[in-house]
């Protein structure tokens, strides 16, 4: 029997992942033309930034079961219908309370994508090291929308051209994909329920951490590293203007320069992964680095320091180290891994919904107290990821041991 080929069709869904990157970062992007367009506030628009978060929150655990029960074809074309609601929604609402309920469909097709993607990349390649590989595609996808929209946004405003065209640009390119899902071949689905006597007397993996203290400890990471690479990339183009670094239109390539270095990232962690390093230990140092560029672009503001900030952020906070964590998290608890995966996804859709109205309130003091206030996070995150290494080093310990 010849085997299907789907390298087409997960081109195809990675493709989904370009508007995913530019759908997070186009509203900071847009900002002052949407609080004219809206007649907003800044806080009123990062509100309407908190909806995506909202939205993922809202669809996060019945997704998975449209997935599994309807489909993935059917998944993904309610991503993509969803994104485009929310793109379209972005340029038509007329004022801040219409466009955060349809804001609320960007969060709902963060969801349907990644658990109609996912799941394909497992049945189209059943050999763990070509699905786990492909995985990294993900956030490679996602850097490189964050790291072209930047580009088309200040081309738009060195021409005078309208600001709405990013959006218009998405929503066609995600229609023309959805034509060709429409009419795509994809595996045969593998989530089989089975009541059998042999997976019944399967023995039960073992809890190897503390929930109250490892489980928090790791929710707090995933809450907070998210908050870092998210904040930033929502609010460095106004922080670089409002320090007169650059101009609006030239601040804006901070954020694709964060999108490079995540971009490179996303290998270099994978490959070092996999020579075996202490992930806990790797996490601590990736914050540690984080805290201290933004420590030194907040107390010297200059081209320099803010582009060693951007190029810092992408790399050692967007590079891979939500996933590390979340592997790590299963590590610890493999008995609930589902369970456990909900939990952390909660902890980052969280984030996601409040840390954009949190520091829309915080800019109009200044835009300086936003990234005071992420250093903060950071030192959160970090005391946490310490927790982990110690708790950590003591069970790898324990079980040498035993």
């Amino acid at each position: 029997m010849k085997k299907e080929n789907y390298r087409l069709l997960i081109s195809s869904l990675y493709f989904n992942y370009i508007f995913q990157g530019m759908a997070a970062i186009i509203l900071s992007q847009n900002m002052a033309n949407l609080k004219i367009h809206w007649q907003a506030s800044t806080a009123q628009v990062t509100l309407v930034m908190s909806a995506i978060g909202l939205g993922r929150i809202l669809s996060l655990y019945f997704s998975g079961y449209i997935s599994d029960k309807f489909g993935r074809k059917k998944t993904v074309l309610i991503a993509i219908a969803s994104y485009m609601i929310f793109f379209c929604g972005m340029l038509l609402s007329p004022n801040y309370k219409l466009a955060f309920f349809l804001a609320m469909f960007g969060g709902v097709s963060n969801a349907f994508l990644d658990t109609s993607t996912y799941p394909t990349l497992v049945e189209a390649y059943p050999d763990e090291r070509v699905n786990s590989s492909l995985s990294v595609l993900n956030k490679a996808f996602i850097s490189l929308g964050q790291f072209l929209l930047p580009f088309i946004t200040r081309y738009l405003l060195q021409h005078d051209l309208f600001f709405g065209w990013p959006f218009i640009l998405c929503a066609l390119c995600l229609f023309a994909n959805m034509f060709y899902l429409l009419f795509a071949r994809f595996p045969k689905s593998t989530t089989l329920i089975k009541k059998d006597t042999d997976i019944t007397t399967a023995p039960t993996p073992k809890n190897r951490g503390k929930f109250k203290i490892d489980g928090i400890a790791l929710l707090i990471f995933s809450f907070v590293s998210v908050s870092l690479f998210n904040i930033f990339i929502l609010w460095i183009p106004q922080y670089a203007e409002s320090m007169q670094i650059v101009s609006h239109e030239n601040s804006l390539i901070f954020v694709s320069l964060y999108s490079t270095g995540s971009f490179i990232s996303v290998f270099f962690t994978s490959g070092i992964v996999k020579k075996g390093i202490n992930i806990p230990k790797f996490i601590s140092f990736c914050l540690l680095i984080s805290g201290i560029s933004l420590l030194l672009m907040l107390i010297y503001p200059s081209f320099a320091t803010v582009i060693a900030a951007a190029i810092c952020i992408g790399i050692f906070a967007a590079g891979g180290i939500w996933q590390l964590g979340l592997a790590l998290m299963l590590e610890l608890f493999p008995k609930k891994k589902g369970k456990c995966t909900s939990y952390y996804s909660l902890a980052t859709s969280v984030s996601i919904m409040v840390t954009p109205y949190i520091t829309g309130i915080l800019s109009e003091q200044g835009i300086a107290y936003v990234f005071w206030f992420v250093i903060l996070l950071n030192v959160i995150g970090l005391i946490a990821s310490l927790v982990i290494v110690h708790r950590y080093n003591k069970l790898v310990k324990r079980l040498v041991l035993s």
